[in-house]
């Protein structure tokens, strides 16, 4: 019962984590998150991920200048001053991932098409990928550390994010996840009532 109850806290606690402090994430603890990302669970077992680790600080400043630099160009770009206000306004998102100590890049590969573009709706390998994801977040937060899983740098850029990290076909990026110590606790998020979301019959 015990057991049941930690999960349950883990659950409770994870959040979103923006701010981070200048810790470092231990070599052990990194692995272990890894190793719950490796258990999730994937169609027929194909476990259609792969996780770029990067804790080299000069490539993490590197991803988000270009990130930068990519805004930057669809904000001058931009065909109204309205459609210019909201791009400004997605900076912080597109770039807070680069302030965590150590940024992993997910990556998946089509199941079972092999062309993402026509993948059907649900996306099975989508879907593990997300599963393993969530696998590695939630083992971060039970090891005292948080994060945040992004995809605002991928709209921005995903095949120059891809041509920097070496990514190569059939692989393709799916999301960017931030892990550090987290400087504050995240703040509680309004969840909807479970009556609105679950159907009994």
């Amino acid at each position: 019962m015990c057991l049941l109850m930690d999960f349950f806290e883990v659950i409770r606690k994870r959040g979103s984590v923006r701010h981070f402090t200048n810790d470092p994430v231990k070599e052990d603890d990194l692995m272990a998150m890894l190793g719950a990302a490796q258990r999730a669970p994937s169609p027929e077992n194909e476990q259609p991920w792969h996780f770029i680790v990067i804790r080299d600080r000069q490539t993490i400043e590197n991803l988000r200048d270009m990130v930068n630099a990519l805004l930057d160009a669809h904000i001058q770009s931009a065909e109204t001053k309205a459609r210019k206000k909201v791009l400004k306004n997605r900076r912080f998102g597109a770039v807070n991932v680069f302030e965590a100590p150590v940024v992993i890049v997910a990556l998946g590969r089509p199941y079972p098409n092999r062309d993402p573009a026509s993948q059907p709706v649900f996306n099975q390998g989508l879907q593990g990928v997300s599963a393993a994801i969530e696998n590695l977040h939630l083992a971060a937060t039970a090891l005292g550390y948080g994060g945040c899983w992004v995809v605002l740098p991928l709209e921005l850029g995903r095949m120059e994010i891809e041509a920097m990290l070496g990514v190569k076909s059939p692989w393709f990026a799916v999301a960017l996840l931030s892990i550090g110590v987290p400087a504050r606790e995240p703040s509680g998020v309004k969840r909807k009532p479970l009556e609105e979301i679950v159907t009994f019959l």
